[in-house]
């Protein structure tokens, strides 16, 4: 699979993707102006590697330290998920780590929630 790195900005969250380590990591707060756009290219990514998911050898770590997002974006990181879970149904072996603030009841939820949407077991991490 290709590298994939998009640089955090002021209202989007940094994206990479280590090919070598195979980890998806998702950093930041997420309140694009056009959130279409920005997901656009993740979502695409994310469609090369269900295809080549046959390839894969090495479990698929997923990390996600959102501090905050809004609601369209949600929309999005659900669509996220839900190909992660298409991955893992192809047999690549599947690791979430869902990070979130002790105190953030409500990012955890989230997690809680996306992980009953899409089937799987994320493991939660505080700092």
């Amino acid at each position: 699979m290709k590298k994939l790195d998009i640089k955090e900005g002021k209202l989007t969250p940094k994206v990479t993707y280590n090919p070598d380590e195979n980890i998806l990591g998702i950093s930041g707060s997420s309140l694009p102006e056009n959130v279409h756009e920005f997901y656009k290219p993740i979502l695409q990514w994310l469609d090369e590697y269900e295809a080549a998911a046959d390839k894969v050898s090495k479990p698929f770590k997923v990390s996600m330290k959102l501090a905050y997002y809004n609601s369209s974006s949600m929309k999005y990181i659900h669509e996220i998920f839900a190909s992660i879970a298409r991955i893992h149904h192809k047999g690549v072996k599947t690791v979430i780590e869902w990070h979130y603030d002790k105190d953030d009841d409500l990012l955890k939820e989230a997690g809680q929630d996306l992980s009953e949407l899409i089937g799987l077991k994320f493991n939660y991490i505080t700092p």
